[in-house]
């Protein structure tokens, strides 16, 4: 018996896929609380989302936020450079440039052939008072 040997080629297309997950804490909320939205940001495709991209995240919130602080995997962003915030509406939009997410990352197992994605990950926290 022969060995038959396949080979196939796959491009894989060139993208960012993202998704987003927001978490509130604490779970109980009253009035004149802070609260800290977690915004986090997951990429599985094989691209990263760099600054360049322009991605802007935005949200609103209700109730409406004041006194909000806000950073991007740690560092502080400060409103009108970084982010806007209208404290009529609730309205909150990163700006552009401010929100890049690095690629996933990719292994194949050499025995099973199976292949594990591990996302890019970035985080966008919102703390406020209610």
């Amino acid at each position: 018996i022969n060995p038959v040997t396949a080979t196939e080629t796959v491009t894989a297309r060139a993208a960012a896929q993202l998704t987003v997950n927001k978490a509130i804490t604490p779970a109980v909320v009253t009035d004149n609380s802070r609260v800290t939205y977690t915004l986090s940001l997951q990429n599985t495709g094989n691209t990263a989302v760099i600054a360049t991209d322009d991605a802007v995240i935005t949200d609103t919130f209700d109730p409406i936020l004041t006194d909000l602080v806000v950073s991007f995997n740690g560092t502080a962003l400060t409103e009108g450079v970084d982010y806007t915030y209208d404290e009529t509406t609730g309205a909150f939009a990163t700006l552009p440039g401010v929100i890049t997410v690095p690629a996933a990352s990719y292994v194949q197992d050499p025995i099973t052939g199976e292949w594990t994605v591990t996302p890019g990950v970035s985080t966008l926290t919102i703390v406020g008072t209610i």
